[in-house]
């Protein structure tokens, strides 16, 4: 036998042996990945998510509990607002937010907020601005929305190119009073500056009738809320669904919810102000606003290209204010 012919023999016999490996490891279920007709495909990355309304000292959390909430949420970056009036039970300066974000530059995006009713807030504010803050938040003072002193905050922001988080709460004892007389104002004159919409009187409007006595109604929305409008006529205005406040008003008539998101789906950012250290509301009653919401959206928006950009794309076109 010839060299040649005891090599073709060789080869049958080395091609009959893998056909049976493979057909034994067929009935085993154990084909070998590289001998597979279809292989997997490849895990898709995890859903990037923006939390656009975090604070610190929430209940006494420190740096590291936040960024522990985070983890366990799956956030992968957070608007960090300071509080540094105290007002509404939180006081958080802004130099201890830009030293989280020294910390943990990755996944802290520092904003700023001072007492507007002091004469040298614009100089505080710019100061902030050359020291790395991206955007003034929360503003929170029990001042009427159409004072001065606010405005005055908001055109610079519009000189700045930044954002602007509002706590709207209307009431005697609420905080930038009148959304429904002088928002539309400011959204007109300032056309750079991104105005994020935050709490109860904002989120009341999503009805046409919202009551002057109850800061979270419930039951079925009114179709032709201020709300609605507003987002459509003003692309420099955002919506923050964090708190209590924007999860009631997502939740009152869901079907309703699912059409406004539709209709403005580059202006609704993800935002939690959640208080909790672990995401599982280790120190908040059980619940955790954040995993909260991601639960709610993930089941009534079908849309993945829209639940991206609720979850992250939105909040970046409202931090850089590209369209």
């Amino acid at each position: 036998m010839s060299l040649l012919e005891r090599s073709s023999r060789a080869t049958r016999r080395e091609v009959l042996q893998g056909m049976a490996t493979i057909g034994a490891a067929t009935l085993l279920g154990t084909i070998p990945r590289q001998l597979q007709a279809f292989p997997e495909e490849p895990a898709k990355p995890p859903r990037r998510l923006l939390d656009v309304h975090l604070h610190i000292n929430h209940f006494d959390r420190s740096i590291e509990d936040t960024i522990r909430h985070m983890d366990a949420t799956g956030t992968t970056r957070a608007f960090v607002l300071p509080l540094e009036t105290g007002e509404g039970g939180v006081t958080l300066r802004s130099e201890t937010v830009l030293h989280a974000f020294h910390k943990y530059p990755d996944r802290v995006i520092p904003f700023c907020q001072t007492d507007i009713r002091k004469p040298d807030v614009l100089e505080r504010i710019k100061a902030y601005h050359l020291l790395g803050c991206r955007g003034i938040g929360e503003q929170k003072e029990h001042l009427p929305l159409n004072d001065k002193r606010v405005e005055a905050v908001i055109a610079l922001c519009d000189e700045l190119n930044w954002p602007i988080t509002i706590h709207f709460q209307d009431g005697p004892n609420g905080y930038n009073q009148g959304l429904a007389e002088h928002l539309e104002t400011y959204l007109k004159r300032y056309q750079r500056v991104r105005i994020i919409g935050h709490a109860q009187t904002f989120w009341a409007n999503i009805s046409a009738d919202p009551p002057a006595d109850n800061l979270y109604p419930t039951g079925p929305v009114k179709p032709g809320g201020l709300l609605d409008r507003l987002l459509g006529d003003y692309p420099n205005l955002y919506a923050d669904m964090s708190a209590g406040s924007g999860y009631n008003a997502l939740t009152r008539d869901e079907e309703y919810t699912v059409g406004l998101i539709m209709r403005h789906p580059k202006q609704f950012l993800f935002g939690s102000d959640c208080p909790c250290r672990d995401g599982r509301g280790e120190n908040f009653n059980g619940t955790c606003y954040s995993t909260q919401l991601q639960a709610l959206l993930t089941r009534i928006i079908k849309d993945e290209a829209v639940l991206d950009d609720v979850y992250y794309n939105n909040a970046e076109r409202a931090l850089l204010g590209s369209a």
